[in-house]
């Protein structure tokens, strides 16, 4: 998993628990990096789980909330390196159905090693989008944050949820409505 993710994930803690939490998390989590991460290297996604767990125990907050929250707290980080990228969208939805086609395109560009998600569009109108997400890595929460942020990001409102009903071994897929 590239390095960007960790850096970003040090800072979320730092900024919503303090650097002590950080410092703590780091110490206590046994991680083969010794919790030095560069942006655009790669490492193991098990030292993404064992600061995320770690976190999650010493807040009794929930890893789908901490993955939600961080994926809103990484967006603007995106957008901030990546402006030239989105740049083409003029709405959220479009942003969002774009991402596999258009945006992941770009990002391979840049880091040819990415282990990216899919995002694949099931229907999509001017109100509602629904994709199946499919990952490697099970950060479901994480890109509804991303998704959530998206929304904020065009100045809309809306909702995104997880379709139960659809069979979890293809993915899970997402409905996102604008009020």
């Amino acid at each position: 998993m590239k390095g960007f993710i960790f850096t970003n994930f040090i800072e979320f803690v730092e900024t919503t628990h303090g650097l002590e939490m950080v410092d703590e998390m780091i110490t206590n989590c046994n991680l083969p990096s010794e919790g030095i991460y560069s942006s655009f290297s790669n490492y193991d996604f098990d030292e993404l789980v064992s600061l995320l767990t770690y976190v999650s125990k010493k807040t009794d907050v929930n890893p789908e909330i901490l993955l939600e929250k961080f994926g809103i707290f990484v967006f603007p980080y995106l957008i901030g390196k990546h402006s030239y990228i989105i740049e083409h969208f003029d709405n959220a939805l479009d942003l969002i159905a774009g991402i596999e086609n258009h945006i992941h395109i770009e990002v391979r560009k840049l880091y040819n090693d990415a282990d990216l998600p899919t995002f694949r569009v099931v229907e999509k109108t001017t109100k509602k989008l629904s994709v199946i997400y499919n990952s490697s890595k099970g950060l479901t929460y994480f890109a509804i944050g991303l998704i959530k942020e998206t929304l904020n990001h065009f100045n809309v409102s809306g909702a995104v949820t997880i379709d139960k009903s659809f069979d979890a071994k293809n993915g899970v897929k997402f409905d996102i409505e604008l009020n």
